[in-house]
């Protein structure tokens, strides 16, 4: 079995033209950034993953990436657990939560791409197997405050092959009309979700108006309202289930089992959300199977680049209570630069891959063409800072 030779990380940056006016219920996005786990073994073989926390920070990414390179260097590729812990070991002190922790999860992504290359395996065998032949998928955008734009780019992702899709709020006060819109144009051919964002709020709304708005979304038959809540709110979650009859879906910022068990023990999430390229197959197969024990499904939350897409397929694959899976659907060229095959997408729904690894690929001189330039944001820029009164 091959051991670990090097980590390294590679950020890369498309700015969206002009004409694509991203925002959301914070601020907005200028750019798909994408910060890359490239781990390369003493034979050669190599491995991607992705740092979703490389979206919002720059500077403290490498130098977690080096310390966690020192801890791994010459480690059995294949003792994956032991490389979860050791690296949890070497940062215990300062890395229960945080940013550290997603590090470790884009490295964990590397890792089994690695060996499931090197076992000539697609990684959902490397999870135990398949649970299912194909899962489904939802293209997810929806960063608009007007209708035009957010039907035209559903159409785009019903177009592609998808059956459901997320939007996500700007106003609360302009959500109601903009589902209405959307449910006069698709309306049961196309299933929705409500993003209200305030996870990536710097001042979230106030409990009072987000149980207007989910009194005001009840009628539009939603999927689930994803983050009505600040993330550390677990009463304010617990009691808006207690009033309405949404979904209410949440966290991807909680990175590991032991940070989601409050929430869980409140029965704060009707639809558990951790994100792929935070917690890693390691740390995310244990906030699975703790869902389950609360009988919760599970949606992988993958906002970044085909990376983590094909994390969050194969993991889809091997788990039998995720009940599907994200796509992130801005408009970039990103995904297809870094897709060693095409994604095919059938009525919503997309095969196990059979290809060993995660089904990725990257070229150095990416980072080249896709040129980073770290500033004070990256890709989300809140600029929301004034509490409402209601």
């Amino acid at each position: 079995m091959p051991r670990i030779e090097s980590i390294d990380c590679f950020f890369l940056r498309y700015p969206f033209p002009e004409d694509i006016r991203y925002v959301y219920s914070g601020g907005r996005c200028d750019n798909m950034d994408a910060a890359l786990v490239l781990l390369t073994c003493d034979n050669g073989e190599t491995g991607l993953g992705e740092i979703t926390h490389g979206q919002f920070t720059f500077e403290p990414i490498p130098g977690l990436v080096a310390h966690f390179e020192r801890v791994l260097k010459g480690h059995e590729l294949g003792d994956i657990n032991r490389a979860w812990e050791l690296m949890y070991g070497s940062s215990v002190f300062w890395n229960r939560e945080g940013v550290g922790i997603g590090v470790m999860g884009g490295i964990d992504l590397a890792l089994h791409d690695a060996l499931g290359k090197t076992l000539g395996l697609p990684v959902w065998q490397l999870l135990g197997g398949r649970a299912r032949k194909d899962v489904r998928i939802y293209a997810s955008n929806g960063l608009f405050d007007q209708p035009e734009p957010l039907i035209d780019d559903a159409r785009r992702a019903q177009a592609r092959g998808f059956d459901a899709y997320k939007m996500r709020v700007v106003r609360p006060e302009t959500t109601p009309p903009l589902v209405a819109a959307f449910r006069e144009t698709f309306g049961d051919q196309l299933d929705l979700a409500v993003d209200a964002v305030q996870g990536s709020c710097a001042v979230p709304w106030p409990l009072s108006l987000v149980k207007r708005l989910a009194r005001a979304l009840e009628p539009c038959d939603l999927m689930w309202l994803e983050e009505p809540c600040r993330v550390e709110d677990i009463e304010g979650y617990r009691e808006l289930r207690q009033t309405t009859s949404l979904t209410v879906a949440g966290a991807e910022s909680i990175p590991t089992a032991r940070a989601f068990k409050p929430y869980l023990e409140a029965e704060a999430f009707g639809l558990v959300q951790f994100d792929i390229a935070t917690s890693g197959f390691s740390e995310g197969r244990r906030i699975a199977t703790l869902a389950g024990l609360h009988q919760k499904p599970v949606g992988i939350h993958s906002w970044g680049s085909q990376v983590s897409i094909m994390a969050g397929i194969h993991m889809a694959v091997a788990t039998n209570n995720v009940a599907i899976t994200e796509y992130c659907f801005m408009d970039h060229p990103l995904n297809e630069r870094l897709a060693l095959a095409p994604l095919e997408i059938n009525d919503g729904r997309v095969a196990a891959p059979e290809g060993p690894g995660l089904g990725v690929v990257f070229d150095a001189a990416l980072a080249d063409e896709f040129r980073y330039t770290p500033g004070a944001n990256t890709m989300i820029l809140t600029d929301q800072t004034d509490m409402r009164l209601t």
